[in-house]
C-alpha cells in the first residue's frame, strides 16, 4: 500500500466535486471528469482497453473514487473486491485511487510480477498525470496500462512505429510541410474526423525502421490510441511508398477501388513534390468516400458512385451551350456559302487521267482485333493487395491483433 505524497496532487484531488461515473463494462472509472479528464478521453481510453482485453486476454482497470473510505486498509479491500467482480481475462490488473491512498492489485498468473513492479506502475501514471499538458491525467492512465501490458506480455508493444502524445492527426516526421500547411491540413483532417466520428491521420516519414509500410501504418494507428474507426495515410520518402490503412467501419466504407482513386488523384502532386496538395486530396476524397458510404453507396469496382468532379449540372449546361454554339456556327457558314450547289455526278469532281493504278495486292480488310490494356508493373504492395474484379477490401491482421484494410503503391 502506498500513500500519495505530492501536496500539489492532493490539493487537486480535494478540489474535485464528486460525480460518480461507473459501469460494469468500463475499464476507466472516474468520480469526477470536469477538471482532470474529458468524457471523450475516458471513452477513448475505455475503447483502447477493451481492444487490449480482446486481443491479449488482459483486463486492466483504473478507478479514481473519492467516496472510497480514505484509509490504507479500505482502499486495499476495495481493490480486492473490485477484482473479484471484474476479472474476465486470464490476467487482471486494477489501480485504485482514493483521496490520499492508492493500491495496485492483480489477479492471474502474472499477479506477482505486477505486485513486484507496483512502484514502477504508479510512477508511470504519476509522472505523466501531474504535468501541465492539457490531457496529462489521461496520458498518465495510458502510460500505466501500457506498462502493465508490457509486464504481462513482453511482445505486446514492440512496434517500431513512433509513439506520439495526444493522438495528433498530422505527424510530419519527414518535415515536408510548413507550419502554416501543417495547421491547415490539421484543420481539414479534424473537420473530416468530426463529421464522420472517426480518426483521419496523416504521417510523413523518411524511414519505416525496416518494417514494410503496411506494418508501419497499422502499428502507428494501433499503438497510439486512435479510435476503433479510422484511416491513416503514410507517406514514406525513403522507399517512395504511400499506404492507406483502414480500421473499423472504414474497412468496409473505403474499398481498395476507392483507395486507388485517391492514389490516382494524388500522383501528379507527389511526382511534383507538392506534398501538401497531395495530403489535401487525401482529406477531401476520404470525406467523399465516407459520405457516399454513409448514404448507402459504397464506392467499389462495380459501384462507382463517387460524385462526378465535373458535376451533372455542369455537364447538362455545357451540353446545351455546345449545341447552341454549333447551331449558330452552322447558320453562319450556311449563310456564307450561297454560291455553292449540289452536283449529282461524281465524275465532275475527278480531273481527267489523274488516277492511275500501278499495283495490286490481296489485303485482309475484314478482321476482328481484340485489344487489352498493357498491365503496368505495380508496386509489391499494389500487386499483393489488389482486390481484382471481386471488389471490397483486402483484410489483414496487424501485430496488435487488430483487423485492417487498405493497400499502397510506389510513387
Amino acid at each position: 500500500m502506498k500513500k500519495i505524497i505530492s501536496i500539489i496532487f492532493i490539493t487537486a484531488l480535494f478540489l474535485l466535486t464528486p460525480l460518480r461515473v461507473a459501469a460494469d463494462n468500463e475499464h476507466v472509472i472516474i468520480n469526477n471528469d470536469d477538471d482532470l479528464i474529458s468524457v471523450e478521453k475516458i471513452a477513448d481510453l475505455n475503447e483502447d482497453l477493451h481492444r487490449i482485453e480482446q486481443n491479449y486476454d488482459v483486463s486492466i482497470y483504473f478507478v479514481y473514487d473519492t467516496s472510497i473510505a480514505d484509509s490504507e486498509s479500505e482502499v486495499g479491500k476495495y481493490a480486492k473486491s473490485f477484482l473479484d467482480k471484474h476479472s474476465p481475462a486470464t490476467n487482471n490488473v486494477v489501480m485504485v485511487l482514493a483521496e490520499h491512498y492508492y493500491r495496485i492489485l492483480a489477479a492471474g498468473p502474472q499477479a506477482d510480477l505486477i505486485s513486484n513492479n507496483e512502484d514502477k506502475l504508479w510512477n508511470a501514471f504519476y509522472s505523466k498525470a501531474t504535468n501541465s499538458s492539457p490531457d496529462a491525467f489521461g496520458e498518465g492512465i495510458k502510460d500505466y496500462y501500457q506498462l502493465a501490458l508490457k509486464l504481462i506480455n513482453s511482445e505486446a508493444y514492440t512496434s517500431t512505429a513512433p509513439t506520439v502524445t495526444g493522438n495528433p492527426l498530422v505527424n510530419d516526421y519527414a518535415d515536408l510541410l510548413s507550419d502554416k500547411e501543417e495547421a491547415s491540413l490539421y484543420a481539414k483532417l479534424r473537420q473530416v474526423a468530426d463529421k464522420h466520428g472517426i480518426d483521419v491521420v496523416a504521417v510523413t516519414t523518411n524511414s519505416t525502421n525496416g518494417k514494410p509500410v503496411e506494418d508501419y501504418a497499422d502499428d502507428f494507428y494501433d499503438y497510439n490510441g486512435y479510435k476503433k474507426d479510422g484511416v491513416i495515410f503514410v507517406l514514406d520518402m525513403g522507399e517512395r511508398e504511400i499506404y492507406i490503412s483502414t480500421s473499423g467501419k472504414c474497412k468496409e466504407y473505403m474499398t481498395d477501388y476507392g483507395i486507388d482513386q485517391i492514389f490516382d488523384d494524388m500522383m501528379s502532386d507527389l511526382a511534383d513534390g507538392q506534398y501538401y496538395d497531395a495530403l489535401v486530396t487525401y482529406a477531401k476524397e476520404t470525406d467523399s468516400l465516407l459520405t457516399s458510404a454513409e448514404n448507402g453507396q459504397i464506392v467499389d469496382v462495380n459501384n462507382d458512385t463517387e460524385p462526378d468532379r465535373f458535376g451533372a449540372k455542369n455537364f447538362v449546361i455545357s451540353a446545351i451551350g455546345g449545341a447552341i454554339a454549333s447551331l449558330f456556327s452552322s447558320l453562319i457558314l450556311r449563310g456564307r456559302m450561297k454560291s455553292v450547289h449540289s452536283n449529282y455526278y461524281a465524275g465532275d469532281y475527278i480531273v481527267g487521267n489523274s488516277f492511275v493504278l500501278t499495283g495490286a495486292s490481296d489485303m485482309l480488310v475484314d478482321r476482328h482485333v481484340s485489344r487489352a490494356p498493357i498491365r503496368r508493373e505495380e508496386t509489391r504492395l499494389a500487386n499483393s493487395h489488389s482486390s481484382g474484379s471481386s471488389g471490397g477490401s483486402h483484410i489483414h491482421t496487424s501485430s496488435s491483433g487488430t483487423s485492417h484494410g487498405g493497400h499502397g503503391r510506389h510513387f
